[in-house]
C-alpha cells in the first residue's frame, strides 16, 4: 500500500492533516527563520545552527535539493549573529543555569542539558561557577527547591510510616542527579 503512494498522500495519512510544503530555501528564508526563533527563545550557536539545518534538510528533501549547498550559508548566519551579539554562549549558559538552580536542578543535571542544547562542558561549569558563587552552598539549596517542588520531606502530604518511602524519596533525587550525601542533608535540613 504504502509503496505505490507518493510522498504526499503517505504525509497525509500518517499525520492525520496535510501538512505544508516547506519553502525553498534562501538567504533571506534563513534570516527571517533565525530572526523569528531568536525573538522567541535563548539560545546557543550549536542549537540555532541545528535548528536551521533541520530546516534546510527539510526543505532539500522535498525540493530535491543538496543540503551541502546551503550548509556554509548556515554557518555564515551563525557566526555573524555571534559577532554582532545576538547569540551569545556565555549569556546564554548564565542564563540557563541560574533559571535550572532555582527551579532545584543538580549539577549534573544542569550539565546534561547544556550539553544537549550545544555548550561545552568547560562553557557550562564556569556558568556554575559564577551563579554558584553566589550561594554558600548551592547545590543543598537547589536540593532544597528540588524537595519542595516534589513534596519530598517536610512537604510530604502523609507522614513516613515505612521506611520504604524514605528510600524512594532518597532515589527520587538520586534520579535527578543529587549525591546520596546531599539528598540525604537536603531531606534532614528540610525536616528541621
Amino acid at each position: 500500500m504504502w509503496a505505490s503512494m507518493d510522498s504526499e498522500a503517505a504525509n497525509k495519512i500518517t499525520s492525520g492533516r496535510e501538512r505544508k510544503a516547506p519553502k525553498k530555501i534562501s538567504k533571506t528564508y534563513l534570516e527571517n527563520a533565525a530572526l523569528y526563533y531568536l525573538q522567541r527563545y535563548a539560545t546557543s550557536a550549536e542549537n540555532l545552527k541545528r535548528i536551521l539545518l533541520r530546516k534546510v534538510k527539510r526543505s532539500c528533501a522535498f525540493h530535491q535539493t543538496a543540503v551541502e549547498d546551503f550548509a556554509p550559508l548556515v554557518d555564515e548566519l551563525v557566526a555573524r549573529y555571534m559577532s554582532v551579539g545576538l547569540v551569545d554562549d556565555k549569556v546564554f549558559a548564565q542564563a540557563k543555569v541560574t533559571s535550572l538552580r532555582r527551579q532545584g536542578h543538580s549539577g549534573r543535571s544542569i550539565i546534561a542539558r547544556l550539553q544537549v542544547k550545544g555548550l561545552s562542558t568547560a562553557q557550562i561549569e564556569a556558568a556554575m561557577k559564577n551563579i554558584d558563587a553566589e550561594h554558600e552552598n548551592a547545590e543543598i539549596t537547589a536540593a532544597l527547591a528540588y524537595t519542595r517542588r516534589k513534596k519530598l520531606g517536610p512537604y510530604r502530604k502523609k507522614p513516613i510510616t515505612d521506611p520504604k518511602d524514605l528510600q524512594k524519596e532518597l532515589a527520587s533525587m538520586g534520579r535527578a542527579g543529587f549525591s546520596y550525601d546531599v539528598a540525604r542533608r537536603a531531606l534532614v535540613l528540610s525536616e528541621d
